[in-house]
């Protein structure tokens, strides 16, 4: 092993703790620099409060020096070549719902075709992250029946209080100007949107106030107007019961929004998922009975996101809906 004695004396160059630290330091400051945008981005997601006005105060100081000597480029330029999106629209603080007109003609009642095997029902069903294991036991499901084809598109940590962090109306709006349209629609919102929310004039409202009730209530119904059409079905799956006392009392004002909203306009029909997930004193309860009486877990650690039989369970309720509407026999049990 050569010493550092030997080194000094052969004029190789050392690194002393000192440096060490200081070089890692440097590599810190260059990286954050770097990152700057993903950094932003983050805390501009934060829900509205205290902390997430703490972290814009450090990540936007840092994302102007990134910006104004080009380092952000480089993070730019790789997440296009892996086509991976830009975090900048979450910089946005106005809501893209404000851009949705709403339509002045109330459509006909629902007038879905009548499907068979070589020309299946498109259904499309997503939203937040309840959508997840629930739209994958709706997609196994229905696809099984032959009569629908099935898509799924579920996103975490989403909803209608949080455009910034994904615009939900401008994606349904999109969908449903898509080329091949869906002709049902399930929609799973709310798990994610009892917290602060702004509106295009700036105003924060925090949830159970009037304020963030009319403004919720506007997002809802102009999310609605977005997807309802003559000759599609619009499934609106209200959340179910929670582990947590205080989250499912916010979730049964987000529910009976749904529920209001839903009743006003025709082709759009509100399910109830609350009963399906409560015990036999309509309480919660991670297992419940399922068709053979057996006690089986519907309910994942968290005490908000449903089991595999959990989604099934809620899959069947809602296919069970959709025959009935549609006035055909998906042959669902």
């Amino acid at each position: 092993m050569v010493s550092v004695q030997q080194n000094r004396i052969e004029g190789r160059p050392t690194m002393t703790s000192s440096m060490a630290v200081f070089v890692c330091m440097l590599v810190l400051i260059f990286g954050t620099l770097l990152n700057a945008d993903a950094l932003l981005a983050s805390a501009e997601q934060k829900p509205f409060g205290a902390e997430r006005t703490n972290w814009l105060r450090v990540w936007r100081p840092i994302h102007y020096v990134s910006h104004a000597f080009y380092l952000d480029r480089p993070r730019s330029w790789l997440d296009e070549a892996v086509g991976r999106d830009s975090p900048h629209p979450a910089f946005l603080d106005t809501q893209p719902a404000d851009s949705v007109a709403s339509p002045t003609v109330t459509p006909p009642a629902v007038l879905v075709r009548a499907p068979d095997r070589e020309h299946p029902l498109r259904l499309w069903v997503g939203g937040d992250s309840m959508g997840q294991v629930f739209g994958q036991s709706l997609v196994r499901i229905a696809d099984d029946t032959g009569l629908l084809r099935s898509e799924l598109d579920y996103r975490i940590s989403t909803g209608l209080s949080r455009p910034d962090v994904f615009d939900w109306p401008g994606e349904l709006a999109r969908l449903v100007r898509s080329g091949d349209q869906p002709e049902v629609m399930v929609i799973v919102f709310g798990a994610n949107d009892s917290q602060g929310l702004k509106t295009a004039e700036g105003a924060i409202y925090q949830p159970q106030t009037d304020g963030w009730r009319t403004e919720y209530r506007r997002r809802v119904s102009a999310t609605m107007d977005v997807v309802r059409a003559q000759g599609r079905l619009v499934v609106w799956l209200g959340q179910p019961i929670m582990r947590d006392e205080s989250f499912s009392r916010r979730l049964i004002e987000v529910n009976q929004i749904f529920r209001e909203e839903a009743e006003k306009r025709p082709g759009i029909l509100f399910i109830d998922s609350w009963k399906l997930f409560t015990n036999d004193n309509g309480e919660y309860s991670a297992f419940l009975k399922d068709e053979s009486g057996e006690e089986v877990s519907m309910r994942q650690a968290d005490g908000i996101h449903l089991t595999r039989v959990g989604g099934d369970r809620l899959a069947t309720a809602v296919l069970k809906a959709i025959a009935a509407e549609i006035k055909a026999d998906l042959g669902i049990r």
